[in-house]
């Protein structure tokens, strides 16, 4: 097994994957996972995999802004491929997608469809995949990810980003080998022929700042502690500025300082999953890119810069040694936050050398998306915002 990554900045949808054919040998050549900024048309761009790689499963899911592989920093306009080449016998790859809307009412039915989609696309029916590579575009995350534990009756790992666009004007779009959506779910089931392990993490540690969600309708969070929930964020952050600075709190702190819930416990401390605010509502709540319930307590998280900075090769680190030390790195699928690659852009090539000498040069490929879903150090599969999810495929030395 081995992997490689393309990019092009083309805007041609058809000469850009024209490109990759060139670039991309066709032996043992088993999946292609692509990641695209909002200037590209998911339509056309399926319909160029579909004629130049005919009989290759194919997933993609649009980037905010730019991608990222170990070939460098990549600001759009920008599509670049992740190739998998598995010649192992037990192999098999197979996706899926719903072209209906993405609502609540539908979601486990459309969770149902997708994965019998993909399950048959990769001739396992009935069987439990290695892995689930899950692209939606934003809004039900956490029922999709309830949907698919459900679906299978075990916690199967998943990873994963929410689509995204350049300026949360919902110009996401999601494809598959079957179609496209704009306002749908993805995914893809791996029957891999070497090992796959995850990494999820969140990257910030709490505040001493704490309150409970007294009211909250979907993903506004209406009211902090029975006190308007905008305000109470606001006075929170300002306990952390210097004398004098200004901000305009919602927008420009989220990231440095989102709100943060106890995902669960390893050897009694806590982790945490992260909600990334967005804006200040009409009724003074805040709209936020994850679900966070009545009662829950809050934290108000804290991440620096150099947090964000190291925490990609560190997940990626985790995700490696967690299982046998005696094996060989062979590519990562990795998972970035567009609100942190937005925030620490000045200091991008830094995470990028730190990516490339964790994983010794091998092929990478980094979207940047609108929520993260992953599988926490628990075992538990989540969604949630401002943080890093990884696969990492391995095989051992002998290989």
């Amino acid at each position: 097994m081995r992997c490689q990554t393309v990019f092009s900045h083309e805007l041609d949808e058809t000469k850009a994957i024209s490109e990759f054919r060139m670039k991309i040998s066709n032996k043992h050549l088993a999946m292609l996972i692509c990641y695209y900024t909002e200037e590209y048309c998911c339509d056309k761009l399926q319909h160029a995999f579909k004629t130049q790689f005919p009989g290759i499963p194919f997933h993609g899911s649009s980037s905010c802004q730019a991608i990222m592989t170990e070939h460098g920093f990549h600001p759009g306009p920008v599509v670049g491929v992740f190739a998998i080449f598995d010649s192992g016998l037990s192999n098999a790859y197979g996706t899926g997608i719903s072209v209906e809307a993405n609502l609540p009412q539908m979601v486990d039915h459309n969770v149902q469809q997708v994965l019998e989609m993909a399950l048959c696309h990769a001739n396992r029916q009935s069987e439990v995949p290695s892995l689930i590579l899950l692209h939606s575009t934003p809004g039900n995350e956490e029922e999709i990810i309830q949907a698919l534990d459900q679906y299978f009756g075990t916690l199967v790992p998943i990873i994963g980003g929410s689509a995204a666009d350049n300026q949360i004007k919902g110009a996401w779009s999601l494809f598959t080998s079957q179609g496209t959506s704009r306002n749908g779910i993805s995914l893809t089931v791996f029957f891999s022929s070497q090992s796959i392990y995850t990494g999820f993490s969140a990257g910030h540690i709490p505040t001493e700042v704490t309150g409970k969600a007294t009211k909250v309708h979907g993903r506004e969070l209406i009211e902090i502690d029975n006190l308007p929930a905008a305000s109470v964020y606001k006075e929170w952050a300002k306990l952390h500025f210097k004398e004098n600075e200004t901000h305009n709190i919602i927008f420009d702190v989220a990231t440095a300082y989102p709100l943060g819930r106890i995902a669960g416990h390893l050897y009694d401390h806590p982790y945490f999953i992260l909600s990334h605010p967005i804006r200040e509502t009409e009724q003074g709540g805040i709209e936020l890119f994850s679900k966070i319930d009545e009662g829950d307590r809050l934290y108000l998280m804290r991440g620096c810069k150099e947090q964000l900075i190291r925490r990609a090769a560190r997940v990626v680190n985790a995700a490696f040694w967690q299982k046998l030390e005696d094996s060989n790195k062979i590519g990562v699928i990795n998972i970035f936050c567009a609100g942190s690659m937005i925030q620490i852009r000045q200091d991008i090539d830094a995470v990028l050398t730190q990516l490339a000498d964790e994983l010794n040069g091998k092929p990478f490929i980094c979207p940047f998306t609108f929520g993260e879903q992953g599988r926490f150090i628990g075992g538990e599969n989540g969604h949630g915002n401002l943080m890093i999810s990884s696969a990492i495929f391995h095989s051992p030395h002998d290989a």
